[in-house]
């Protein structure tokens, strides 16, 4: 599933793996993409290794589709595979967002097309969900039951063990 133009807009659109091993180089209009966002990408990305509860996935293969309207908007997705589905999400944020709204929001968006469409509670250990948020202007995971902080946004998987399923 391709990013669409959306309302007939001319779009910048790249395609990038979520993980360097995957064999898809990708594709881009030339030049890279805004480094908030792609720093935000590589953060959710890295961080979908870990703590998935529910049917299993392989994301390996997955490849992020980021667009830029000519409104300066952008749109982020990835295509379907063999067991996850594709999705594709717009809310009018700026090229110019910072990194750690971006990551916020990127990790939101996931989690959001993970549980509603292919029923994987991520992040979790199975009981209620980790949820990101922006704390002292950090991209952060948090235990909404205990208002901790459990991790950064990008470094999930190395500090998994500050998360036990309560």
């Amino acid at each position: 599933m391709s990013l669409p133009p959306l309302w007939n807009m001319e779009c910048l659109t790249w395609r990038i793996p979520l993980f360097t091993n995957n064999s898809d180089p990708g594709e881009d209009p030339g030049f890279a993409p805004p480094e908030s966002w792609a720093r935000a990408l590589a953060a959710v990305a890295q961080d979908l290794r870990c703590l998935r509860f529910g049917p299993e996935v392989v994301v390996d293969r997955l490849i992020w589709e980021f667009s830029i309207n000519s409104d300066y908007n952008v749109t982020i997705g990835w295509q379907g595979a063999r067991d996850i589905g594709g999705f594709s999400h717009f809310n009018a944020l700026s090229m110019d967002t910072a990194f750690a709204d971006a990551a916020v929001w990127v990790a939101d968006i996931v989690q959001t097309k993970l549980a509603g469409y292919d029923f994987v509670q991520w992040p979790s250990r199975g009981r209620h969900l980790l949820v990101p948020r922006l704390r002292d202007g950090e991209p952060v995971w948090m235990d909404p039951h205990g208002d901790a902080t459990i991790s950064r946004i990008g470094e999930l998987c190395k500090n998994s063990t500050n998360y036990a399923a309560t």
